[in-house]
């Protein structure tokens, strides 16, 4: 402490300010050359924006100039070829070739779209209808808790087959969907639920019970089995007519630019030939065609995409051999049907006797896919059966 002064102190506080005043103005400085070298770099940003924004509007003036051009060129074209002549066949035929190929490329775009939608209906009613099949198995199969007495039909096996009921008319909601969306589909009438179901017919409550609603309910089991397979079917169709039609599409826009090109080619030898006095179209200056331009001068190319044909032909009522005319109405949705709850949430039977999913077939995407025969009648199915234990059952 003798060596401790009043000046040494003041001398020690006095060098480390100003050695923190050089440090803060170090930073300062820094800081300072950072910013001024980022407003630098931000005005060159800013000047090549511009440039890149000028650029853009001059390229969109060429391209929109170009478009012009191009379009009083192709009206030029057409005014020049609007009548057909005999020296020059080939330009007519690829016209035409043309059209036909457009024409078919949106009829197929559209119908993409309709298969697309009808598709994601009948997918969601064949798993919906596959849930409901194993949910009537398990009120059929239900072992109530009370094994000595209680009533006909417990409550549970009520909460299911309410939730059936409901269930049943949202997948004919959407097989409405699907017909509607799709009305070529093939064998309509077979898409149906809900048309002549004993279980939508029979009233069950806590206070009356219908005695032979377990018959009734195994009834309905072989209907929804059948609705299943045809609903599984008409699915099938919808996806191999997808994927035809998506493999058109493709081939579609190949021959449109294949065909549009050699339209151009065409039109350009003709006028070349004609502003040259020649008349005639010689071998060696003739447009090379595609391999698939290959037939009459007065016939169009096989059609690349076919659409599923318009149902006016008769078919087959289910449960009759006769036919009759395949307008079939849609059944209807009453109204006052409240939404089904999640059948998720009931402890369904895992080994219930479902159909297993069919395997579609390979089908050649280039050509239309043809209907898939429907189901009629009951299927065969381990369907739940009456067996009682009691040995001095006759019928047993």
């Amino acid at each position: 402490m003798r060596h401790l002064s009043f000046r040494s102190a003041a001398a020690t506080l006095s060098g480390k300010k100003k050695a923190l005043v050089a440090k803060e103005e170090a930073k300062y400085h820094l800081a300072f050359e950072n910013e001024q070298r980022a407003r630098r770099d931000l005005e060159a940003l800013e000047v090549a924006y511009n440039q890149a924004l000028s650029k853009e509007e001059d390229l969109v003036q060429q391209k929109s100039h170009f478009d012009e051009t191009r379009y009083q060129f192709n009206t030029l074209l057409e005014q020049i070829f609007v009548l057909e002549d005999s020296n020059f066949p080939m330009e007519p035929r690829l016209r035409a070739e043309l059209a036909n190929y457009r024409d078919q490329m949106q009829l197929a775009t559209r119908d993409k779209g309709r298969f697309t939608e009808a598709e994601k209906a009948l997918s969601t009613s064949l798993v919906d209808t596959k849930k409901v099949i194993r949910l009537l198995d398990t009120v059929v199969n239900y072992v109530p808790f009370e094994i000595f007495g209680g009533p006909i039909i417990d409550e549970e096996q009520l909460a299911y087959l309410d939730a059936s009921k409901r269930r049943l008319w949202e997948i004919q909601r959407l097989l409405n969907i699907a017909r509607t969306v799709l009305p070529e589909i093939p064998y309509p009438q077979t898409l149906d639920v809900v048309t002549n179901n004993p279980l939508l017919q029979m009233q069950i409550t806590m206070h009356y019970v219908d005695i032979a609603w377990k018959a009734k309910t195994t009834q309905c089991f072989g209907m929804l089995a059948t609705a299943y397979r045809n609903i599984q079917n008409s699915l099938t169709w919808v996806k191999q007519y997808l994927n035809y039609t998506t493999g058109a599409i493709e081939r579609l826009s190949t021959a449109v630019e294949t065909t549009k090109a050699a339209l151009e080619k065409e039109r350009r030898r003709i006028i070349d030939s004609v502003l040259e006095g020649y008349n005639g179209s010689s071998s060696s200056s003739r447009t090379e065609l595609p391999t698939f331009h290959q037939h009459d001068t007065n016939e169009l190319p096989p059609p690349v995409y076919e659409a599923p044909p318009t149902i006016t032909t008769t078919a087959p009522v289910m449960g009759s051999a006769e036919p009759h005319p395949n307008q079939v109405s849609m059944p209807d949705i009453p109204n006052n049907i409240t939404p089904a709850s999640s059948i998720s949430n009931f402890p369904l039977n895992e080994h219930s006797p479902v159909i297993p999913p069919a395997l579609p077939s390979p089908v050649d995407n280039s050509a239309p896919p043809h209907p898939i025969t429907p189901v009629f009648g009951n299927t065969q199915l381990n369907q739940p059966s009456y067996i009682s234990t009691n040995t001095n059952n006759p019928f047993r």
